[in-house]
């Protein structure tokens, strides 16, 4: 049975135990709070299975499984949100904070998107992430937009998804399905915001906000994000093939060994990465370019 202007917010969870009560008591905290919330607990090992003890919240319910990444996160936490009936899901990592009427200000444009996103603001310096880009298909890769289109109106359209902080509709779920758990991290909801965008107006607005935290700035790449960024390009190519069939170009090869070099030269140049660091991290990241040639071959 379908509860009709229900919303059941779904956080994924792994060993962030701080920001993760943060961002729980800004879910509890809304002006138009959620009906509904699942945390889903990736086998964190800081203490939050004890935290999450301690949540006796009728409308809080915790689901702890083996460590499938964010992809498998998400993929749990919508699939029970969607079986249990909710209209709305929100979902969103364990690392963001929502403002207090942030799903208030998304409901708004229920009209308008199935799929709507809040603007991101730093909560060390406040600063604005600017998420706003396009997703170019024939290369696998976002074409960087940074917030231009916000600067004169309150919302803008783009043609991918964020699971920090996203709100869709269950009749889009029933459309595109769950997240794709293969992706373990990174590009999983991309996947899902490009699927999304077949059958919606993907919204980015900005009069909807939550802060994104993180313990400290720091833009070294780590070993797991240097694997599965690469590897999960191919992944995604040839998942979304079959909805582009002629929109696949030569560049998507110049652009990808493009971006690898000019990743290993900052590597390489880093004063931050140590040696054994550097070696670590330029292996993890060609390894991720093979795994996902063998993935993309075995069609």
């Amino acid at each position: 049975m379908i509860n009709t202007n229900s919303v059941c917010a779904v956080v994924v969870t792994y060993n962030r135990l701080e920001f993760l009560k943060e961002g729980i008591q800004g879910i509890l905290d809304q002006t138009t709070p959620p009906d509904k919330i699942i945390i889903v607990n990736n086998r964190s090992t800081d203490g939050t299975d004890a935290y999450l003890k301690t949540l006796h919240q009728p409308q809080i319910e915790i689901v702890t499984q083996e460590n499938l990444g964010g992809a498998g996160g998400f993929h749990t936490g919508i699939k029970k949100a969607y079986e249990a009936g909710y209209e709305w899901i929100w979902v969103m990592d364990d690392d963001v904070e929502p403002f207090k009427d942030c799903l208030e200000n998304l409901l708004k444009y229920k009209e308008l998107s199935q799929c709507i996103h809040p603007l991101r603001i730093f909560s060390d310096n406040n600063e604005v992430f600017k998420w706003e880009h396009y997703f170019d298909y024939r290369i696998c890769m976002p074409v960087l937009h940074h917030n231009i289109s916000l600067e004169n109106k309150d919302f803008c359209y783009v043609n991918t998804a964020c699971f920090e902080g996203m709100l869709i509709h269950r009749d889009l779920v029933e459309k595109i399905g769950f997240p794709n758990k293969e992706y373990f991290i990174a590009g999983d909801d991309t996947e899902y915001g490009i699927l999304a965008n077949l059958h919606t107006n993907v919204m980015y607005t900005k009069t909807a906000a939550m802060y994104r935290k993180r313990a400290n700035i720091s833009y070294k790449i780590r070993p797991l994000q240097a694997y599965y960024e690469y590897r999960n390009i191919f992944l995604l190519r040839k998942n979304i093939r079959p909805y582009f069939p002629e929109n696949f170009s030569s560049m998507f090869y110049k652009n990808l060994y493009r971006d690898f070099f000019s990743k290993v030269m900052m590597i390489i140049k880093g004063k931050e990465y140590p040696v054994s660091e550097k070696k670590l991290l330029i292996s993890k990241m060609w390894k991720g370019i093979k795994d996902g040639k063998k993935i993309y071959k075995n069609k």
